[in-house]
């Protein structure tokens, strides 16, 4: 079998519109796009590394039998941020799967990351089983939360300031000022190709965005100033009268209460369903039954790899001081070493390579200091998303208890981590 692995020209539109129609038929999309959502999608290829591999001896040697997207972004981490690397729509075809496709695909772009500099590799998972083996973890979880509007009442009196119901383009930049503004651990760019889309300024109905008009909320503080929106949508091919919540982003406590107060409350409507929402949510406190409220979906969102200890740690801020040694094993050979971590006073980092991990029964001093943990395990805890202390409990990492306890305390941060964006 003679496969190759191309970059496609971005002024090959006929091979971009090929690799698209891969991309979908790899995760079993069944829609035609017409010649404007092909343009669009092609457009929000724009500053995206496109990958194809192509097997010349197939039926159809124009088709890519795998694909994969990359481009750079920026993550925030706990206090801070790093360079990254996203990767989307990795297909594989399904007569060439178990063919080392998918493999050379992903170990090729974690190298690629490190020769231009980015200390990161990140990714939201279709199948969970697949990116272990190159050193990925979730690092962040969402839940969706479905309203029983009949059951809602609330605790607290109505915010003092105004919810507008807008034309969702008019949120132009008023939107990506807030997004910004709120940025936490988790978040990632929101590109121009997302915004587009979000705000229906375009056709393309891609990243998760769903079916349907969207309808958009504005909160106005008191004073009259943005404080929070809100995206939504009358669920299709469903009962009349759920809503879906798409993206909602607020700077104030009460402005989040508004908008949920606003959506659980508008006419006809018996079942909110809010997407991507995160595992810290205080608006259920705010309900006099929080039973109005069901959980119905948790899982991973954000899978990180880290190609670059010392830049990635030293990019975050800790909770305590102290001085740490950690042994990364690293079954790819990318990042691993033994490190020490050395946090100041004010939570900053410096980290230092010392060298090889040593073998698990050294007797050195150094080593009996180490906390021991995968490059997946590291990644699991980056965010807080998962704490120290239940993989160690999990045994998955492993070390004096004194020195595990001690990495769990400076790693712990007072939110969870949360991705908003989905790529």
């Amino acid at each position: 079998m003679n496969l190759r692995t191309v970059e496609l020209d971005h002024t090959d539109t006929a091979a971009l519109d090929r690799w698209g129609s891969a991309a979908e038929r790899g995760f079993l999309m069944r829609h035609v796009p017409d010649e404007t959502e092909r343009r669009e999608r092609r457009e929000a290829l724009v500053g995206v590394s496109v990958l194809g591999v192509y097997d010349d001896t197939a039926a159809e040697p124009l088709i890519p039998v795998g694909t994969l997207g990359s481009y750079p972004m920026v993550l925030t981490v706990p206090g801070g941020s790093v360079r990254a690397v996203a990767i989307t729509e990795v297909t594989v075809s399904t007569a060439h799967e178990r063919r080392g496709i998918a493999r050379s695909l992903l170990e090729g772009r974690l190298h690629h990351a490190v020769e231009t500099g980015a200390s990161i590799v990140a990714l939201t998972a279709s199948e969970a089983t697949i990116y272990g083996r190159f050193g990925f973890a979730p690092a962040s979880w969402e839940y969706t939360h479905v309203v029983d509007t009949k059951r809602v009442a609330w605790r607290s009196d109505k915010p003092t300031g105004r919810v507008h119901t807008i034309d969702p383009r008019s949120l132009a930049g008023v939107a990506q000022e807030l997004f910004e503004r709120t940025r936490t651990a988790g978040d990632i760019d929101r590109g121009v190709a997302w915004w587009q889309q979000a705000l229906r300024e375009v056709q393309l109905r891609h990243f998760s965005h769903g079916e349907g008009v969207t309808l958009a909320l504005r909160y106005d503080d008191a004073d009259g100033t943005p404080q929070g929106y809100a995206l939504y949508r009358v669920a299709p091919n469903e009962e009349y009268g759920n809503l879906v919540v798409d993206d909602l982003v607020s700077t104030t406590p009460e402005a989040r209460f508004a908008l949920w107060r606003h959506l659980t409350g508008i006419s006809l409507t018996k079942r909110v369903t809010f997407h991507q929402a995160s595992a810290e949510e205080a608006i259920l406190w705010r309900l006099v039954d929080r039973r109005a409220v069901s959980t119905t979906v948790q899982g991973d969102a954000l899978w990180l790899r880290i190609v670059d200890v010392p830049a990635v740690l030293g990019s975050r801020r800790y909770a305590v001081s102290g001085e740490y040694v950690l042994d990364v094993v690293d079954a790819l050979g990318i990042a691993g070493g033994r490190f020490v971590l050395r946090v100041a006073e004010d939570g900053s980092a410096t980290v230092e390579r010392l060298g090889d991990v040593a073998a698990e029964e050294s007797e050195d001093a150094a080593a009996a200091a180490a906390v021991r943990l995968t490059i997946n395990d590291l990644a699991a805890v980056l965010l807080g998303g998962s704490r120290v202390s239940t993989l160690a409990d999990a045994a998955l990492i492993t070390g004096d208890a004194d020195a595990v306890r001690a990495l769990d305390l400076a790693f712990a941060t007072e939110r969870a981590p949360f991705l908003r964006t989905h790529f």
